[in-house]
Order: structure tokens, then sequence, then C-alpha cells
């Protein structure tokens, strides 16, 4: 083999990917098929601006087959992605990439169930803030660069979080406890 770099298979018994070759795609391709050849693309090239791309096009794929709340979820924060710094008057500044990111893992590892009666909206610090609301039952979630700060008001009792750290499940188990135990 020569010098290319090479993708090995994770779901299939071990096998290697050659030098990249042209691919024809047709309608009825899978998306695994697909997703495979995106990531020959990726180990094929050291262009930037093609892996990008290639990354793109595996969000959109996977965008695509997200769950209709998961979907509406994602569509939102790539509509927030979109701000510019102004956006909410003069001090107001985009949204952290970092923090885009964070949440497209906590959304696609989330379950409709979980997501359920929380809408995000921007904050003019560049972060993101998840808002719930159901009956007389409150929660928030604000992600920052390196912190998450939440609180959970669920049938009259207050309770307030602070993680000095970005974790996935810290959020995932937030979005749950803001249904209650009992909503599981």
């Amino acid at each position: 083999m020569s010098n290319s770099k090479s993708y090995q298979v994770p779901e299939a018994a071990p096998s290697l990917v050659a030098d990249p070759v042209g691919v024809c795609i047709s309608p009825n391709t899978d998306i695994q098929t697909l997703r495979h050849h995106v990531m020959d693309a990726v180990y094929a090239t050291n262009d930037q601006s093609a892996l990008y791309n290639c990354l793109v096009f595996l969000s959109n794929l996977t965008n695509q087959s997200a769950t209709p709340i998961k979907g509406k979820m994602l569509k939102r924060l790539e509509e927030l992605a979109l701000l510019k710094e102004g956006w909410d008057g003069e001090n107001s500044v985009s949204i952290d990439s970092g923090i885009q990111d964070f949440l497209r893992r906590v959304i696609m590892l989330s379950s409709d169930k979980e997501l359920v009666n929380w809408v995000l909206f921007p904050d003019a610090r560049g972060y993101l803030y998840l808002d719930y609301t159901e009956g007389k039952n409150l929660a928030g979630i604000t992600i920052a660069p390196h912190q998450i700060a939440a609180f959970i008001k669920r049938d009259g009792h207050l309770s307030k979080y602070n993680y000095d750290h970005l974790n996935e499940q810290d959020v995932l188990n937030l979005l749950e406890e803001a249904h209650g135990k009992d909503n599981q």
C-alpha cells in the first residue's frame, strides 16, 4: 500500500480502504455506504476545505435521519449559528462554535422524549440557553464555553446546578430530571 491514509471500517470485519476511487451514488444508496464514501474522502486528503465539506455532508446526513423533535432542535441550532456580532445590540456576540458542537452532540444523544417542551435560545454573550416549560414546571440550562448552569423548578421545588466543565451526560441528566422521573 502507498502513503495513502487508511480508514478501518468499524462495523465490519477489519478491512482497509485503499487509494481513493471515483464513486457513483444512486438515489437508493444507503446512509452507511454514503458515510463510508465520505470517510474515504476525508482520509484521502489534507485539503482543509475538502475535509470541512465532507464533515458538513456527514452532518447533513445525520440531521436528515434525525427524529422530528431532534430535527427541529438541530435546525434551530443551525439558525442560531448564523447570528453575527451585534445581532442583539452593540455588545452581543455570535454563538461560540464549541458550544454549538457540544449542544449538537447532546441533541443527537437525546431521545425525543427528553427534548419535549425544550426550546433553544441564543444568549447575547455567545452562549446557548435551553428553556423548559410544562405547566408550572420550569427549567433552564445555560451552556457557556467551560460551564453549565441550570435550574429546575418541579412541583414547587427549586434545584440549582453548576458544572465547571462541559459533559454531555450532565446535560442529558438535566433534560431527564426536568421531565420528572415519574414521567420516564
